[in-house]
């Protein structure tokens, strides 16, 4: 998974990267677009990275180690947009960016507890009130 967490690295220091990064993400992209996005700026990422990326924060419904590192260590950025943001009701892309990789500095995922199902559930805030409180799944779905 080396190549994709690469190539969302490298778009955090480079904006036109982020932009084309983030309008793939905002339609959803299939892996085909994202894979010749990567090739064009150097990286060779697979369909089975991206869906590995996709699917490992929802699988466990926690934040691995590495994530928290990247967030402690500034690996986020203002996505915050009053067009976009004010009146949202949970947790969305803007949040998260691109495969949930690149968090606004304003959102905050924070343990809760364990839910009765076995997941685990997180306080989801922003610090802009972009949407209320609530406690959900670390995926961002309401619990």
């Amino acid at each position: 998974m080396g190549q994709i967490k690469a190539l969302i690295e490298k778009a955090k220091s480079d904006n036109e990267l982020m932009a084309k990064l983030d309008a793939l993400g905002k339609k959803d992209a299939g892996a085909d677009e994202i894979i010749k996005l990567a090739k064009e700026y150097g990286f060779t990422v697979t369909a089975d990275e991206i869906d590995q990326l996709k699917n490992e924060s929802v699988k466990t419904g926690e934040i691995k180690e590495e994530d928290l590192e990247a967030v402690a260590g500034g690996g986020t950025q203002n996505r915050y947009d009053p067009n976009t943001c004010k009146g949202m009701t949970r947790t969305k892309y803007e949040c998260v960016g691109f495969l949930s990789e690149c968090w606004c500095d304003h959102y905050r995922c924070v343990y809760e507890r364990k839910h009765n199902d076995g997941w685990t559930l997180f306080m989801h805030s922003c610090a802009m009130e972009a949407f209320p409180r609530y406690q959900g799944y670390g995926s961002g779905n309401p619990g």
